[in-house]
């Protein structure tokens, strides 16, 4: 499955790399094989993991059968803070999409460690930042958006450089997962993307034809001024 996401400031870009390096020393390291889960919605586990290697899925499964997937966790990014500082259930179940490695730290050495570097807590608390605005904007373009605005948005966070032209390598029902409707609603959403030459549907994968004319139609609907993000910002 392909989770499209824009890239954002992992627990591995804000800390010093000796910092990390203790944190992985204070915890013990699995290794999990695709497919194999990490963790289940529920969990009450106290401790944070960080991923070293590999790709980890977060979602949930739905009592009808359906699935929702939430994030994908890359190398250098961190779950389990809230279980860990604040005693709260586990919200999401968690599997590796590929082979990875991954570094369960139990709360009281974390704890430890935290008190011990205050470089530990700004960090945390960045993220936590981060991760609130990047959902006051997801559920700010679910009330707006409609659904073709929003699969355009997805389609572009994976767009590298400059050129007008890109491919991703993504099925429909990715999108369907990513953005919580059916398989049938993406499929027309798309369908007029491609009937404005915007995209081409492919097997497996999308193309853009025109990027600058994907975005301009997200911003036809969006009609608040954009932010500009300088992903320098949360480096100091």
């Amino acid at each position: 499955m392909k989770i499209l996401r824009e890239k954002s400031a992992t627990l591995a870009d804000l800390l010093p790399p000796e910092t990390m390096a203790h944190l992985r020393k204070a915890g013990s390291t699995k290794t999990y094989q695709a497919g194999r889960s990490i963790q289940d919605r529920g969990d009450t586990w106290q401790g944070v993991s960080i991923v070293n290697s590999g790709q980890v899925v977060a979602g949930n499964t739905g009592a009808d059968g359906s699935f929702l997937a939430s994030a994908i966790l890359r190398p250098g990014e961190c779950f389990g803070e809230f279980t860990a500082l604040l005693g709260l259930p586990r919200t999401h179940s968690l599997w590796a999409q590929e082979a990875c490695s991954i570094t369960h730290i139990k709360r009281a050495a974390f704890m430890d460690l935290m008190d011990s570097d205050p470089a530990i807590m700004r960090a945390l608390l960045t993220l936590t930042l981060l991760r609130n605005y990047e959902l006051l904007d997801f559920l700010d373009s679910q009330r707006r958006l409609s659904l073709a605005a929003r699969i355009a948005r997805l389609l572009l966070t994976a767009v590298e450089g400059k050129s007008n032209t890109a491919t991703v390598e993504c099925r429909q029902e990715d999108l369907a997962f990513m953005l919580g409707v059916s398989r049938v609603a993406i499929g027309k959403a798309l369908k007029r993307l491609e009937q404005q030459a915007l995209i081409q549907l492919g097997y497996g994968r999308i193309f853009m034809l025109d990027v600058a004319a994907l975005r301009d139609c997200v911003k036809t609907e969006d009609q608040f001024l954009p932010i500009e993000v300088n992903p320098n910002t949360w480096a100091g």
